[in-house]
């Protein structure tokens, strides 16, 4: 009889223990689990990305002296604005034309990320997990801005259509976002163009 009441007393007194002591600790153990676990997954992210970024270093000392050069004019890493309308008067003075109220300005792209590279947008090596906010923060990704340039020119049809054909060719990227013709002098219409070219902001 003794040893029953004893045995019960003891799976009380354990139930008790595990209810009120045990329980708590396996909790507050599980906690710091999930936490080791982010930041190792965050650790191992991390380690991904540097190396990413340390093979496309390499691809990049790989590319030649030319191939850079061109992939700056497509999208240069400075604003010169005075270069810019130099290039495109020239580009028209070689179809017979001038160009007129000639306009660039910079403005900065609002939706930055400068800082903030771990936005959902950002692609990340396969198999990997977005960064921890306060390892993302240490790493800066550049901006694409833009340049809006606006000019007016008088030119005959043709001109003006191999004038912007020349700079479609070109290789610095441009999107023509306004195009207004109205008659001009004999053969000649006016023209007012806008367009918009951008910079690589680091």
């Amino acid at each position: 009889m003794s040893r029953n009441l004893t045995a019960s007393i003891l799976i009380v007194l354990a139930l008790g223990v595990y209810f009120t002591v045990t329980a708590g600790m396996i909790s507050d153990a599980k906690a710091v689990k999930a936490v080791n676990d982010q930041y190792a997954s965050a650790l191992s992210n991390a380690t991904k990305l540097v190396a990413v970024r340390d093979q496309v270093l390499k691809d990049y000392k790989n590319i030649s002296d030319t191939d850079r050069a061109r992939l700056d004019k497509m999208i240069p890493s400075t604003v010169d604005n005075i270069r810019l309308i130099i290039d495109l008067s020239s580009v028209a003075l070689r179809h017979g034309f001038s160009l007129s109220n000639i306009k660039a300005s910079a403005s900065s792209n609002s939706s930055s990320n400068v800082g903030n590279p771990a936005s959902p947008n950002m692609s990340l090596p396969a198999g990997t997990q977005p960064l921890s906010s306060s390892i993302a923060a240490s790493i800066a990704a550049p901006v694409l801005d833009t340049v809006t340039v606006s000019f007016g020119a008088s030119a005959g049809y043709n001109q003006f259509i191999s004038f912007l054909q020349d700079l479609e060719a070109d290789l610095r990227v441009m999107d023509l976002t306004r195009l207004s013709i109205g008659a001009g002098t004999g053969d000649l219409y006016s023209f007012q163009v806008q367009f918009q070219t951008y910079w690589l902001r680091e």
